[in-house]
């Protein structure tokens, strides 16, 4: 008589079965799966053989149990899932005891660790967790299985492994909790924990584990690293084995953002090599994600339209490898997406963002080099489809992020700031200028010139930006003012995009010398710079000065004498459609009053601001008031508003 296994089977089928099995498990959806693994292994433990269904599960209990109903029954009473009879609980039995094949095909390790803990096997279910990527488990299986497993954990065992408190911290981060993630490091290791500085240095009393996490959370943080404090990050990393290829890549992952933070591009296209190259080997495929993120962001900041669409291309690849549904991070590409369609002149994607993501974005995971982008971006086709009072109110929604800094605080002004001065709104813009705590002030700038070629931080060359700006337009022909284009045109801490507007301006300034040579050949260089790489919202601000340019002759017929140099003109209008000259018949002096009064300004404050006798204001005044058929201030205003021309 041959021999039988549980539920009938034949000894000598229970090979071939199992690879069987293991297969029409393996075509079960992933959520299924890893119930029915549950039940098996339970079924394998005790007879009673039911297992606890959590909320968040129900939905794939309720499809299992209907796909499997002679094997599979859900208790709705008692929330449990559970074998349909005595028989189908010794299949499950035997399906468990089939061997390896059938139950590691495709092995979901959340099952087996919560196997393990549903059996109060902690010690082994810790184990499994470590081994399935520890602190970084969030990345390989998802949110909610990564706060399923460590909800089970008891709370003793949470506080005292310092695994399982840097896994619950890294889950705050990727829910966009900085705040409470710092509580929990705290907590656990003491009030060193709120200085990074500290930590680093004080290799004796904490673990790499522990010091690493912190860099980490620092990039959450928005923290300025230092020189010095960068020194020390490199020899940290030098205690990690070569192949340890998930923390490395997570060292560069972190420096990466700190390069980005500083404005140092090519060691950041450095830096993000080797973080991919450690993610892949360790075929984290949403570690690999974020790094193609971050190379969309350094890509469209140098200003590479083509190698900006390449690497969101090659994210998508990589996120389409994950295995679990992570809504947050394909809101992060379509953002990116967005971004990359407005450059291209499509700003109906970004509009939409803006409209139907941007408050599920906000309240998420919180990369500040991305914020930074999305203000950049998302401020900008606020302003434009729907006004700068709205652009405004959407800045102002960041201050209150919990996680702001200083430095992401003043980014947020220079936006507005930016917002101020393409809208004309000149007088506003310098009084949130010269509310700003910084050394680079408007006396500052008025007398520097090759201390501009000097400046290194970011935010220190946004301020000079923007108040060249404002002298620009105030007070064109000063005599130092081309000098000091010139200048922080030599910085190479200026970013490619800053770069290209330095070269508008110093092109405008030229002109005013009557240097028409020079104005030729910055705004050609400029032009076939913008077809080349394709980035051009930057100028949208400065089509005013293009059009200054291009309305004399003499620099027009050498300029636009190449296609894609008349390409990128036309581009450019079409974000901003250019107004005649014959439909605004006031002077630039006089339009240069005009704005300050509609902001409010009395004749003497003009008077200061231009560096006029304040009769020469009145004079102006009188001309406006004649051009527009006008008697006073109110109606003059009006008017021009009507007309676009403020």
């Amino acid at each position: 008589m041959r021999a039988r296994g549980g539920f009938g089977i034949p000894l000598s089928m229970r090979a071939p079965l199992s690879t069987m099995i293991a297969e029409l498990i393996g075509l079960l959806p992933h959520d299924e799966r890893r119930l029915l693994l549950r039940l098996c292994a339970a079924a394998e433990v005790t007879d009673a053989s039911r297992i606890a269904v959590a909320s968040r599960e129900r939905s794939a209990a309720l499809r299992l149990a209907s796909r499997l109903a002679n094997t599979v029954c859900y208790f709705a009473e008692s929330r449990e899932l559970g074998p349909a009879s005595a028989e189908a609980a010794a299949l499950l039995r035997d399906i468990a005891g089939t061997g390896p094949d059938a139950r590691h095909h495709d092995a979901d390790p959340v099952a087996e660790i919560i196997a393990a803990q549903e059996r109060g096997a902690h010690s082994h279910a810790l184990s499994l967790f470590e081994e399935n990527g520890g602190i970084y488990f969030i990345h390989f299986h998802g949110n909610d299985a990564c706060l399923d497993v460590l909800n089970r954990f008891p709370k003793e065992l949470v506080d005292s492994e310092e695994t399982l408190t840097l896994a619950l911290a890294m889950h705050a981060l990727k829910a966009g909790n900085v705040t409470h993630a710092r509580f929990l490091m705290v907590r656990r290791f003491g009030d060193d924990m709120h200085s990074l500085e500290t930590v680093i240095r004080n290799s004796d009393g904490f673990s790499l584990a522990v010091r690493q996490f912190r860099f980490l959370m620092a990039i959450y943080e928005d923290y300025a690293v230092s020189n010095e404090l960068r020194e020390l990050l490199f020899d940290m990393l030098a205690e990690l084995p070569i192949d340890d290829h998930l923390h490395r890549g997570s060292f560069y992952n972190a420096m990466l953002s700190v390069c980005l933070q500083r404005q140092e591009l090519n060691e950041a296209e450095e830096v993000a090599k080797r973080a991919h190259h450690h993610y892949r080997e360790a075929q984290a495929h949403l570690l690999v994600f974020y790094i193609e993120l971050h190379r969309v962001v350094f890509s469209l900041q140098r200003g590479m339209l083509g190698e900006a669409e390449r690497w969101a291309a090659q994210a998508r690849e990589a996120l389409d490898k994950v295995r679990f549904d992570s809504p947050a991070d394909r809101r992060l590409l379509n953002l990116l997406d967005a971004v990359i369609a407005y450059e291209k002149g499509e700003p109906e994607h970004l509009v939409r963002f803006v409209s139907d993501e941007f408050d599920k974005f906000a309240y998420g995971e919180i990369w500040p080099t991305v914020v930074e982008l999305a203000l950049i971006y998302c401020s900008q086709v606020v302003s434009r489809q729907v006004g700068l009072g709205a652009a405004i109110s959407f800045l102002d929604k960041w201050r209150v992020q919990e996680w702001r800094s200083r430095r992401f605080n003043l980014a947020i002004t220079m936006r507005e700031v930016d917002l101020l001065q393409n809208a004309n709104r000149w007088q506003s813009a310098a009084d949130r200028l010269m509310a700003v705590q910084s050394r680079i002030n408007l006396t500052w700038v008025e007398s520097a010139e090759e201390a501009l070629s000097r400046l290194v931080d970011p935010i220190e060359i946004e301020l000079a930006m923007a108040w060249l700006r404002h002298l620009i337009q105030h007070l064109p022909r000063r005599p130092l003012l081309r000098d000091q284009v010139e200048a922080l045109l030599r910085n190479e801490h200026i970013g490619e995009r800053d770069r290209g507007r330095l070269r508008l301006w110093a092109a405008y300034l030229a002109r005013l010398h009557r240097d028409v040579t020079r104005a030729r050949h910055l705004l050609s260089e400029l032009l076939d710079d913008i077809a080349r790489i394709g980035i051009i919202t930057h100028l949208i601000g400065e089509i005013g000065i293009i059009d200054a340019l291009l309305d004399d002759k003499r620099i027009a017929a050498h300029v636009l004498s190449t296609a894609d140099r008349r390409a990128a003109v036309r581009k450019l209008h079409g974000f901003s459609p250019r107004r005649d000259a014959e439909s605004t018949p006031l002077t630039r002096q006089e339009l240069r009053v005009l704005r300050l009064v509609a902001e409010g300004a009395t004749n003497k404050f003009v008077a200061r601001q231009l560096r006029l006798s304040e009769v020469t204001v009145k004079f102006h005044l009188t001309n406006i008031y004649r051009k527009m058929g006008c008697r006073k201030r109110s109606e003059a205003i009006s008017g021009a508003r009507s007309l676009g021309w403020i």
